[in-house]
C-alpha cells in the first residue's frame, strides 16, 4: 500500500526538495522501495525512484505530491495524455482513470475542479476505494480520505507558509509543522495559492472501518491515529497479551522496531524486566512488507543482530506484533538458541492468528503462505522451534479497540470489525 505526502507552499518562491526528502524520511518504514514526485508547471512532471535523496532534488518547486510505496505497483500515479493532471492513489484503483479524464476535461473547459471531482468519485463504483491525492499543472491540489476510512489521512501546517497532508501525522512533526485536523472518511480539501476549500463526497465503496494494521504495525510508534497515540493502544496490548502467561520466564524481549510497545506493556505486567534484545545495522527494513524470500531474509538479519549478554541463559518472552508466514520469528527462535544459547523461547503474539486474505488488497497476504490458516497451533510451535505460543484473542483485541472508541476492520483476522459498530 503507497502513501501520500503532499506540501504546498503559498510562496511560489520555495523550493521544497529538503522540505520533500526529510518527509520522504519520515514515511519509509510504510514502504521505501519506490517513491515518486509529482511537480507542475507547464506540465505535471512526475519522476519515480528508489533513491530518496535523488528523487527528493525533483521537488525543486513550490507544490510537491508524493506517494511512496514498495515498488512500481504500490506508487500507483496516472496523468492524462496532456499531463495536466497527476492523479495517485494509496494502492492500484481501476477506477482511477475515470476520475483522471473527467478532472483533465474539467481542467481544459475551466470548469470548476472540485466538483468535477466530487462527481467523478460519487459515480464509481469500488469494493473500498482508496485514498486519492490530485496535482493539476496550475498547482492546485486536492487530498480525498477514502469513504471506506481503511487508511487515515491527516493536514498540517507550517505556520502560514505551507499546507501539509500525510497518511501519518509523523511526517508533520519531523517537517515542524502543526497537525490541523484528520480527516473524515470522505472528506477532502482543495488547496491552492488563495484558497482552502473542505469537501465531503460519499463514494458507492463499502464502509472498512479502519485497517487494523495501521496500528498493529504500520504506522511509527509516535504516530497519532484520528486522535489515538499508537504507541499506548500497543503497549496496551501488551498488557492484555500477559493474561496468557503460562510459564515462568527471567526476561521479556521484542521483536525490533513494531513489538517494542507490546513487549514493555508485557513485561509491566508481569513484573519482568524488559530487555534490549537485538540491534539493527543500516537502514530501517520492514521485513513483513518484502514478498521475495531472500530480500526477506536479509532484512530479518540486518536488524536481529542479538545482544548477548542481556539472553544467555535465560527464559525468554518474545513478543511480536503479528505472525503472517512464520519466517521472522523462526529466524529469530534460531539465533536465540543456536547463537546465543537460549534455553526457553516463549512465543506471544499481539493479535489474533490471521486466517484469510485481505479483501481490500490493502495488506497483501496470500492463503497458501499464512502459518495460522495452514497449521495447527501445536504444528505452527514445532514448526517455529518455540517452546510455547499464544495468540490475543479477537475479545481481547475486540475490548482495547473498543477502549479508544475505534472501529477497525478485521476481515483477515476473521472478524467484520473490532469495536464499536461490530
Amino acid at each position: 500500500m503507497g502513501s501520500f505526502l503532499v506540501v504546498y507552499a503559498f510562496d511560489e518562491l520555495w523550493s521544497l526538495a529538503n522540505i520533500v526528502r526529510y518527509g520522504l524520511l519520515s514515511l519509509q518504514h510504510r514502504g521505501s522501495q519506490s517513491c515518486v514526485v509529482c511537480v507542475p508547471g507547464e506540465k505535471v512532471v512526475c519522476t519515480q525512484g528508489e533513491s530518496i535523496d535523488e528523487v527528493s532534488k525533483e521537488a525543486f518547486k513550490n507544490v510537491a505530491l508524493v506517494v511512496i510505496g514498495n515498488g512500481s505497483d504500490d506508487t500507483p500515479v496516472e496523468t492524462d495524455n496532456t499531463k495536466s493532471i497527476a492523479v495517485a492513489s494509496e494502492r492500484p484503483w481501476s477506477g482511477s482513470d475515470g476520475v483522471l479524464q473527467a478532472l483533465a476535461k474539467a481542467l481544459s473547459g475551466n470548469g470548476d475542479i472540485v466538483e468535477a471531482f466530487v462527481s467523478a468519485v460519487s459515480k464509481a463504483s469500488s469494493n473500498a476505494m482508496p485514498s486519492l491525492a490530485v496535482l493539476t499543472k496550475r498547482g492546485e491540489v486536492i487530498v480525498w480520505r477514502s469513504s471506506s476510512s481503511l487508511s487515515p489521512l491527516v493536514l498540517g501546517s507550517y505556520g502560514f507558509d505551507m499546507a501539509i497532508a500525510a497518511s501519518e501525522s509523523v511526517a508533520i512533526d519531523i517537517l515542524g509543522g502543526e497537525v490541523k485536523r484528520f480527516l473524515a472518511p470522505g472528506e477532502g480539501m482543495y488547496i491552492a495559492r488563495h484558497l482552502l476549500k473542505r469537501f465531503t463526497v460519499n463514494a458507492n465503496s463499502e464502509r472498512s472501518g479502519l485497517c487494523t494494521f495501521e496500528f498493529l504495525y504500520l504506522a511509527r510508534h509516535d504516530a497519532i491515529i484520528d486522535g489515538v497515540s499508537v504507541y499506548l493502544f500497543r503497549k496496551l496490548l501488551g498488557k492484555e497479551l500477559a493474561k496468557h502467561i503460562e510459564s515462568e520466564v527471567d526476561v521479556v524481549v521484542g521483536v525490533p522496531e513494531t513489538a517494542l510497545p507490546y513487549a514493555i506493556g508485557f513485561a509491566e505486567a508481569i513484573e519482568k524486566p524488559f530487555e534490549m534484545a537485538f540491534v539493527a545495522t543500516g537502514g530501517r527494513k520492514r521485513s513483513m512488507l518484502y514478498s521475495d524470500p531472500f530480500e526477506k531474509l536479509v532484512a530479518i538479519h540486518l536488524k536481529m543482530n542479538p545482544i548477548r549478554s542481556a539472553l544467555e541463559g535465560k527464559r525468554i518472552a518474545l513478543i511480536d506484533d503479528s505472525m503472517v508466514t512464520g519466517s521472522t520469528i523462526k529466524t529469530v527462535s534460531q539465533i536465540l538458541r543456536f547463537r546465543v544459547g537460549v534455553p526457553e523461547i516463549h512465543l506471544f503474539i499481539a493479535s489474533p492468528p490471521l486466517v484469510a486474505q485481505c479483501p481490500f488488497n490493502v495488506m497483501k497476504l496470500d492463503m497458501k503462505s499464512l502459518l495460522a490458516a495452514n497449521l495447527s497451533e501445536s504444528l505452527a510451535k514445532d514448526y517455529l522451534e518455540v517452546d510455547s505460543l499464544h495468540w490475543l484473542s479477537k475479545e481481547d483485541v475486540n475490548g482495547v479497540v473498543s477502549r479508544f472508541g475505534l472501529k477497525l476492520c478485521g476481515r483477515c483476522f476473521g472478524v467484520v470489525f473490532f469495536g464499536c459498530g461490530k
